[in-house]
């Protein structure tokens, strides 16, 4: 028995990575799956790529292609391959264009998914496109909403065991669509359209944990990736989407630091001591970053008060997220992120690698939360 699954595949001025791109479409036509489907959208491309890729999948038989009028970015282009999916289906896959698929990762993914009804997400380990180093085994939060991508950087192998994480990665993840139309409470779309990018799969992960839904992500392989080519000559956009989704967030969300990081956040703005994508602006143009910065966190006020009055409320609380204690707090307030968020992720590495160690079985049909009991993370209460 094989469910249905739509692969949704975004592209967006594409030419100058378009060997990638179509090592991306050939890697899905060559899936070990015998019961998918290919969603291909054009964001209004411009330089000619839509055109390479129209021809390209011709030779594939359950590849449907859809060029839009204008850029709806990552959220709005999902959502219109969202709508166009085979009624059947019981899973999308998110996959990037600068994403190649493993050729065994549905059949694996899916079984598991098959098995564990409570599963409404789920990854494997994706490698950096080039090399055996993990792009992402799956990403965590903490309290003060900075975004942690799990062993990055690593040898492929040091995860040996099953996790939960707080969402998966949106450049190669798997979901549920029964478990997607619960969390969003729409059955035509996975994102709020006016986001763009970015921080749009951590909030679709917390609003599944919140539906009482689990995300998983394994130690086998899921693809390979290589990061941001979509977004490189756009660092201004990058920084823009970015701030004004953890302000967005926090607004609708409970932390227990909620008032400190608004306050981070309002002091970040009007003393130039945001993040390293601020400091990229500024050294070309302070005026601009201070604009930009500024831009974002009235954006992400009003779309989190949007967001709030539709009743979209967030628990944190009920994913796994990372503990951070008062002094860390405090300390993230004075001290730039770049010298917090290193300490942080060792941290919640060194936790995971400790757990993997010990003699607990790993099945994952049985209990997968066997590797999140511990002092520096929180469970969840699902």
């Amino acid at each position: 028995m094989f469910p249905k699954v739509s692969i949704l595949w975004l592209n967006y001025n594409s030419l100058s990575f378009i060997d990638i791109v179509l090592e991306s479409l050939q890697a899905v036509n060559e899936l070990d799956y015998p019961n998918y489907e290919l969603i291909v959208v054009d964001n209004a491309s411009t330089d000619g790529s839509h055109k390479v890729i129209k021809n390209f999948i011709g030779k594939i038989s359950h590849a449907k292609f859809i060029r839009l009028e204008r850029n709806l970015g990552f959220t709005g282009g999902n959502n219109v391959a969202y709508r166009l999916r085979d009624p059947e289906s019981n899973y999308v896959v998110l996959l990037n264009n600068d994403a190649i698929p493993h050729q065994n990762i549905l059949k694996e993914i899916i079984e598991i998914m098959e098995n564990n009804i409570s599963l409404g997400a789920c990854q494997g380990v994706i490698l950096r496109y080039g090399n055996h180093l993990i792009d992402s085994a799956g990403n965590y939060i903490c309290e003060m909403l900075g975004c942690y991508s799990l062993f990055s950087g690593k040898h492929y192998g040091i995860m040996k065991k099953p996790l939960y994480i707080t969402y998966a990665d949106g450049s190669l993840s798997i979901y549920r669509i029964e478990a997607l139309k619960r969390a969003t409470k729409s059955s035509s779309k996975i994102f709020e359209d006016y986001t763009f990018a970015y921080f749009d799969d951590l909030i679709l992960g917390l609003k599944l944990w919140n539906s009482n839904y689990k995300i998983a992500s394994f130690p086998f392989i899921a693809g390979y990736h290589q990061r941001s080519t979509s977004f490189k000559k756009y660092k201004p956009l990058q920084f823009y989407l970015s701030f004004r989704g953890r302000v967005a967030l926090n607004t609708i969300s409970n932390s227990r630091y909620k008032n400190l990081i608004d306050l981070m956040f309002t002091k970040s703005v009007f003393f130039n001591v945001l993040s390293s994508g601020y400091r990229k602006i500024a050294a070309k143009n302070r005026e601009e970053a201070q604009r930009v910065a500024i831009n974002a966190y009235l954006s992400g006020k009003k779309i989190g008060q949007i967001l709030k009055r539709k009743g979209e409320n967030i628990d944190l609380y009920k994913a796994p997220i990372i503990k951070v204690d008062i002094h860390e707090g405090f300390w993230g307030m004075i001290i730039p992120r770049r010298l917090i968020n290193p300490l942080i992720k060792e941290k919640l590495e060194k936790t995971l690698m400790s757990l993997q160690s010990l003699n607990t079985t790993c099945n994952i049909s049985l209990r997968i939360d066997l590797n999140l009991r511990t002092d520096d993370v929180y469970e969840g209460t699902c």
